[in-house]
C-alpha cells in the first residue's frame, strides 16, 4: 500500500528524490564512553556522523577519556584518527589505556587548514572516530604568510576574531564532509569576562559549540585534599604519592537525548591502573540502580558481604566475569 509520504517523493524530479530519504533511514549508532555514568545520561553514548565537544579545565583527563573511548572502539572494529595539535600523544600511554597504536591513524596538523583538510578526507575515507586534541592549539591561517607554511612575525598576526572565524569555516566544511563520522573535538577552558563576572567557557568561538550535537564539559580540582593517595614504590621504598583524583562530568548540551545529567568518576594517573576507574563507578551506578545491596558500610555483591567501598571495587576487580555481568545488567536496565 502505498503511502502520502511516498505519493509525494515519487513527483519529485529524480535528480531531486535521489537526495530524500525517509527519517526512519537516519543512523543512530552511538559510541559508548569510558564512562558507565556518563553513557547512560547521554542514553548510549555520543552518535556517529555528529560533532561532540569535550571541554574543561586541565588536568581532567579529556584526552585519556578519548582515548579510553577509542580503545573501547578498536575493540569493536571501528576505524579511529588521533589529529594531535598539541604534540602530546604517548604511544605508551595510549597503550595503557587500551590503545593499539598500530591501528590508529595520527596525524601531527597544527593549523586550521591542516586539520580541515586531512579531517575531510579521512571523514570520505570511512574513518568511524575522529579525535582533534586539541581545537586550542590550531593556528589560524593569519599566522601563515600567504599560500605558505611559514609563520609571520608576532606582531603581523594581530586580528581580532581570526580564531573564531577560521573555526567557523571549518566545522562547516567537516559538518558537510560528514556522513557517518564520530568527530571529537577537544577544548581547553578560557574565561569570558563580562560586566559583572567572568565566566568559563571552551576556546574556538561559538559556532563550535553551535555545530556540536553534545557538549560534555569535564573538571576537577587540582587542591591536595580532593587527590586520590596511594602507595608507590620508588626503589625499595614505598611513599605515598598522589595517584589520581576525582573527575567531575556535566552534559552541557545534547541535541540526542537528555542534558543536564551530572556524575563523577574517578581517574588514576599512575599506579598499578590507570585512566578511569570503570569498575569504581559500575559499583556505585550497580549500587544506585538497587543491583547491589548496601547498608552502612556494607556491601552484598553475589551473595558476599563485603565491608567498604574499596573491599567491594577489589572483589569487583577480582571477578571480571561477574563485573562483566553487572555491567550488561546496568545497560539492559538503563
Amino acid at each position: 500500500m502505498t503511502t502520502i509520504t511516498e505519493e509525494i517523493l515519487g513527483k519529485l524530479d529524480p535528480k531531486t528524490r535521489a537526495r530524500l530519504q525517509l527519517a526512519t533511514t537516519v543512523n543512530t549508532e552511538k559510541q559508548r564512553t569510558p564512562s558507565i555514568g556518563l553513557t547512560m545520561s547521554l542514553k548510549g553514548g555520543i552518535g556517529f556522523g555528529r560533532q561532540v565537544l569535550i571541554w574543561g579545565n586541565k588536568s581532567a583527563g579529556k584526552s585519556s577519556f578519548c582515548l579510553q573511548m577509542i580503545a573501547e572502539a578498536q575493540k569493536n572494529g571501528k576505524t579511529c584518527a588521533w589529529i594531535d595539535a598539541e604534540a602530546s600523544y604517548d604511544p605508551e600511554w595510549a597503550a595503557r589505556l587500551g590503545v593499539d597504536s598500530e591501528k590508529l591513524i595520527y596525524s601531527s596538523a597544527k593549523s586550521i587548514n591542516a586539520m580541515v583538510d586531512i579531517g575531510q578526507q579521512l571523514m570520505e575515507a570511512g574513518v568511524d572516530i575522529i579525535v582533534v586534541d586539541s581545537i586550542s592549539a590550531l593556528l589560524p591561517a593569519i599566522y601563515f604568510e600567504k599560500d605558505s607554511t611559514d609563520l609571520k612575525k608576532l606582531e603581523d598576526t594581530k586580528q581580532i576574531g581570526a580564531e573564531a572565524k577560521d573555526m567557523t569555516h571549518a566545522v562547516k566544511m567537516l559538518n558537510y564532509a560528514n556522513k557517518n563520522t564520530l568527530l571529537v573535538l577537544i577544548s581547553q577552558q578560557r574565561n569570558s569576562f563580562g560586566s559583572m563576572h567572568a565566566t568559563h567557557i571552551p576556546t574556538g568561538g561559538m559556532a563550535v559549540m553551535f555545530f556540536s550535537s553534545t557538549i560534555i564539559k569535564l573538571w576537577s580540582s587540582t587542591a591536595d585534599a580532593n587527590s586520590i593517595k596511594s602507595g608507590i614504590a620508588v626503589g625499595d621504598k614505598v611513599l605515598e604519592q598522589k595517584v589520581g583524583r576525582p573527575v567531575n562530568w556535566t552534559i552541557d548540551f545534547n541535541k540526542t537525548g537528555p542534558m543536564g545529567g551530572t556524575g563523577q568518576y574517578d581517574f588514576y594517573f599512575q599506579g598499578d591502573k590507570v585512566g578511569i576507574d570503570t569498575v569504581g563507578e559500575v559499583l556505585d551506578v550497580a549500587e544506585m540502580m538497587g543491583l547491589i545491596e548496601k547498608g552502612g558500610s556494607w556491601y552484598t555483591i553475589n551473595s558476599n558481604r563485603i565491608q567498604g567501598r574499596k573491599s567491594a571495587v577489589e572483589y569487583l576487580r577480582a571477578n571480571p566475569e561477574f563485573t562483566d555481568e553487572l555491567i550488561k545488567e546496568i545497560y539492559d536496565k538503563s
